[in-house]
């Protein structure tokens, strides 16, 4: 993925989950919108294999 296929947002945690996204992006030594990156496009590919299972 380029910088042009990619667009900004701003998302608001709550400060425990924040605390454990900068432990575990600092374990994995990346940054935190990394890490969020990587979880939420496997949420997405997880979701989209159960809304469209293969024939």
């Amino acid at each position: 993925m380029n910088q042009s296929d990619r667009v900004q947002t701003s998302i608001y945690f709550p400060k425990d989950i924040h605390e454990a996204l900068v432990r575990w992006a600092q374990e994995e030594d990346r940054p935190i919108s990394n890490l969020v990156v990587r979880l939420v496009s496997k949420a997405v590919e997880e979701r989209e294999k159960k809304q469209n299972p293969p024939q």
